[in-house]
């Protein structure tokens, strides 16, 4: 499993090999000029600051909001977590499009956090739902017949053995904040990710925006270290003793319906008011509508469900091997894991066109190419559930599998692998969703003809047909909610046990 482990790190450490070769190019003393130069500081602070706000945020929102599902939503559980999980659906330049569009002055650094927080929180709020689904609530109740409240029993009980997943979904967000250009682009907010699009499209010389993607990729290796010191093991050995029928709760569903009127029906009004003001539709009827959007919409599928699967068969080897026992092979490995999904799309899909076009041209403008893009950018979305899944597990029942006689393999099958179903489709999901909505790589790497959702409303948005732009947005919000459903099932059926 290490020598796997190993040889995925490679693909994943493609991107900063790339910037390398680039910086090299310029020399050192200008790179030290460029990168301690005033201008450089600023986008510094700026990223720092928006990637504290939208992680606390997150946070916040993301626990609170399973917390509230698993304990005070009962009817509709299914369609109350696939609301709440839709945001990931839909793109940020698309949600600050729309907040921007409603409400004029919407910009700067609030308005951005505030687009950010919406699309991440599901990032921590779906694997901490896959926790307490997966783990039971034996402990929980013990604390409540004690005389702890709800809010007690939840910070002595269950905050405890969530912690690694809220720590790992913290720093998914922190990364996607630090990545992600079209959100604050929209609202006109400048961090790293614009700085380093002005500098692609602004002079022919690409090397500052490849010193600041090095500066990207050096604070995803220092968030990724810290994040792994902070996580602890946490005992989890406890196994529900009884069902409890949960009850709904008017403060739980205030909460919830707040965040979807906030987060799913603004953008979705947005949208709809747009296809409502546009002359341009270019369809009569429903039967027009499916021709038009269902080859977009099937490739889209297609694309997503196989990188999700490809993503999905790597994370799971390095969740083993960066869990238990921890080396520091297994501790730099997971440090690169988490490089691509830090970088802007376009720097990712350079790197690739960089290696297809030199090391492997018969792969270029491939699926085969596309896929492993698509799993150097969200490997890490789907490795934090499974590694925190991982983590929750305890050792205790590989020893006893083993002592009757199990191997390896047969222990991985027979027992650890159903214990991380909950936590493999949660990574599985943010995955697919990931993958529907990525934009950049797609333009760049797509094999000739393929065209998808996101590539399609990108061309309609720079055609000016709005109207025929927002459509797309709303298929690929349907589209990507049809994993968040079957999780949420999941998790519905789960949270009654």
């Amino acid at each position: 499993m290490g020598s796997v482990s190993v040889v995925i790190a490679l693909l994943l450490i493609t991107p900063a090999v790339y910037l390398v070769i680039r910086v090299v190019g310029i020399g050192i003393d200008e790179a030290v000029a460029l990168l301690f130069r005033p201008r450089t500081g600023q986008l510094l602070w700026r990223t720092a600051q928006l990637a504290v706000i939208v992680t606390c945020a997150s946070i916040v929102v993301g626990v609170g909001l399973a917390w509230c599902v698993a304990h005070g939503v009962r009817r509709g559980r299914a369609v109350v977590i696939a609301l709440l999980a839709a945001p990931l659906a839909i793109p940020s330049y698309v949600s600050g499009f729309v907040w921007v569009r409603l409400f004029p002055g919407f910009e700067g650094l609030w308005a951005a956090a505030l687009v950010l927080t919406l699309a991440c929180y599901p990032l921590v709020m779906l694997p901490v739902m896959a926790v307490i689904s997966g783990t039971g609530r034996a402990d929980e109740d013990a604390a409540r017949t004690l005389g702890c409240g709800p809010v007690g029993a939840f910070l002595r009980v269950t905050l405890p053995r969530i912690r690694p997943v809220v720590i790992a979904g913290a720093l998914l967000v922190a990364l996607y904040a630090i990545s992600d250009f079209g959100g604050p682009a929209i609202v006109r907010f400048e961090p790293f990710t614009v700085g380093i699009y002005n500098a692609y499209n602004g002079t022919l010389d690409r090397s500052v925006a490849a010193l600041y993607g090095l500066v990207l990729a050096l604070i995803a290796v220092v968030l990724a270290v810290a994040e792994r010191r902070m996580r602890r093991d946490v005992d989890t050995g406890s196994t529900p003793l009884r069902a409890r029928q949960v009850q709904d709760r008017p403060v739980a569903w205030g909460v919830v319906t707040s965040v979807v009127m906030v987060g799913v029906c603004v953008p979705v009004v947005g949208l709809c008011t747009e296809i409502s003001e546009s002359q341009r539709l270019g369809f009569d009827d429903l039967g027009d509508l499916i021709a038009w959007v269902g080859p977009y919409a099937g490739t889209t599928m297609e694309l997503s469900v196989q990188a999700a699967m490809v993503i999905v068969l790597l994370a799971l080897p390095l969740a083993f091997f960066v869990s238990r026992p921890r080396t520091r092979t297994g501790d730099a490995v997971e440090v690169v894991s988490y490089l691509g999904y830090t970088l802007p799309g376009v720097t990712v899909a350079l790197s690739m066109v960089f290696l297809g076009t030199r090391l492997l041209p018969d792969y270029y403008l491939t699926a085969a190419m596309l896929i492993a893009t698509y799993a150097v950018l969200f490997l890490p979305v789907c490795l934090g559930p499974v590694r925190s899944g991982v983590d929750a597990i305890p050792p205790q029942m590989a020893e006893v599998s083993r002592t009757l006689r199990a191997g390896p393999v047969a222990t991985a099958v027979r027992v650890q692998l159903p214990l991380l179903a909950p936590a493999v489709l949660a990574g599985a999901a943010l995955a697919f969703l990931s993958v529907a909505k990525e934009l950049p790589a797609t333009l760049m790497l797509a094999p000739i003809g393929t065209r998808t959702l996101a590539t399609d409303m990108w061309s309609l948005n720079n055609d000016m047909n709005y109207g025929r732009a927002a459509v797309l947005g709303l298929v690929l919000i349907v589209v990507a909610s049809i994993p968040t459903a079957a999780l949420s099932a999941l998790f519905g059926k789960a949270g009654g046990r």
